[in-house]
């Protein structure tokens, strides 16, 4: 989904608002990290605190914490999600959802695609699909059509700028109240928007500065709905 054009930046983000492997700046944490507690969402190494997922910081005195919610997915027939492929096989691709175990997308589930005219995709591609099928004994099936058989959307991601949220934070940025947060934020720069509804973001800007201010807005999102 495209949102637009821009006249002028979006204002700065809550200094709350952290990316997957950002390092954490605020002057409480920096003070107290000799005896610094860290919770959910962030890592020390060495002298150093990241994150590991986006959210906004949260801090009190010794203690820091990320505030997010799962991140595990349960996939549902029908929910679009955004998948990384893992594994390339002859007949398919197994993609990483964030679910339990890994999916699989057959090399025929694009639009038009043929035994000697489809996509070729690589580990580490990114892919929007839909899940089309669901077993307790089986790998979730993946597929890149609608039920019209058209893409609809649905497909390869190139270029961009992905980052991991929760499951909730997806859900909210496609509910009604995030479309209309998001339209408001496409009045100060111009993006496009893939959300999966298993929390993987992607995020196209005619810049890469365009495309951290986007994600570090959605991250922050209580200030967006």
């Amino acid at each position: 989904r495209l949102f637009g054009p821009a006249a002028r930046k979006a204002d700065a983000p809550s200094s709350g608002a952290m990316l997957p492997g950002e390092c954490v700046t605020s002057a409480s944490v920096l003070q107290s990290k000799s005896q610094l507690r860290l919770g959910d969402g962030l890592q020390k190494s060495g002298d150093v605190v990241t994150s590991h997922f986006a959210g906004t910081l949260n801090t009190r005195e010794g203690e820091a914490w990320l505030d997010v919610r799962s991140h595990r997915y349960i996939p549902a027939v029908d929910e679009t999600v955004i998948g990384i492929v893992s594994e390339v096989h002859a007949e398919n691709y197994n993609l990483d959802i964030s679910a339990p175990v890994k999916a699989v997308l057959p090399v025929l589930s694009f639009e038009g695609a043929t035994k000697h005219n489809r996509p070729k995709l690589a580990v580490g591609s990114l892919v929007h699909c839909r899940v089309l099928k669901t077993s307790s004994t089986a790998e979730p099936l993946l597929t890149c059509v609608d039920k019209q058989g058209r893409a609809g959307g649905l497909g390869v991601l190139t270029g961009g700028y992905t980052y991991q949220c929760s499951t909730h934070a997806a859900q909210r940025l496609l509910s009604s109240a995030g479309g209309k947060a998001l339209e408001k934020l496409g009045e100060s720069v111009a993006f496009e928007l893939v959300v999966g509804l298993n929390g993987r973001c992607w995020i196209d800007a005619a810049s890469a500065e365009d495309q951290i201010v986007v994600a570090r807005t959605l991250a922050g999102g209580g200030a967006l709905y």
